[in-house]
């Protein structure tokens, strides 16, 4: 194997932009495929079972975004961790599958996922009743589409409830955009609105009073880091 086989994968990225050799992107991207692949494969899911050819196509056009305008894509990221770029993959060829599927030539109804999909955590409970939730929990996060930083908030749901990612992990990738504190007060605002929303009625109420000094907090630490 190649010295770029053993080295950090933040540091074969920095080779790669550094050099532009392509002998170097090819090794870039046989490290960075089955991260991607299991991601495109994973959301598919959410819809359908994906073909083999779905699936190069979706794999490819990820590829495809993130080597587009001169790799910018794979510059903006600040790479200070060795999983951030994992991270980073996982959102991007996350987007291009629900973007796929959202197109109105290719909409399909979404199918009831599995547990098989969704990675176990250290909130068990959480993530249980999350996914045997799942496809409820984003009818009803869709009623926020609306506003202008929705798919970045649902892109921190997920990374979070499906994707086990913490809230330091999070606030490190790229188009974030958010300190620890912002990602946990963001997740604290979103997992409110399901209760109320989603929860047993007799819970709602209660949950309302306690969480008015609280919702005073959180929307304080969310537009604190948006305007820095």
């Amino acid at each position: 194997m190649g010295q770029e086989e053993d080295i950090p994968i933040r540091d074969l990225l920095q080779l790669c932009l550094r050099s532009n050799d392509e002998q170097h992107w090819q090794k870039f991207v046989r490290r960075t495929h089955t991260v991607i692949a299991g991601v495109v494969l994973n959301t598919c899911r959410r819809w359908q079972e994906p073909s083999r050819s779905l699936g190069d196509d979706l794999i490819q056009d990820t590829y495809v975004k993130l080597f587009a305008n001169d790799r910018k894509a794979l510059r903006s990221i600040k790479n200070e961790y060795e999983n951030t770029i994992y991270g980073f993959l996982k959102v991007v060829a996350s987007n291009v599958v629900c973007d796929h599927f959202r197109q109105s030539k290719n909409k399909v109804v979404e199918i009831e996922p599995t547990d098989l999909l969704l990675p176990p955590s250290s909130d068990g409970a959480n993530r249980i009743e999350i996914a045997q939730r799942k496809h409820e929990i984003e009818r009803k996060l869709e009623e926020l589409s609306a506003t202008p930083t929705y798919n970045r908030d649902m892109a921190v749901f997920w990374l979070h409830h499906a994707q086990g990612y913490t809230a330091k992990e999070i606030s490190l990738l790229p188009g974030i955009a958010l300190t620890v504190k912002g990602v946990e007060a963001l997740l604290f605002r979103l997992m409110r609105f399901l209760r109320d929303g989603l929860g047993p009625p007799e819970d709602r109420g209660k949950d309302r009073s306690q969480d008015t000094e609280e919702n005073k907090d959180t929307s304080s630490a969310e537009e604190e880091n948006e305007s820095g």
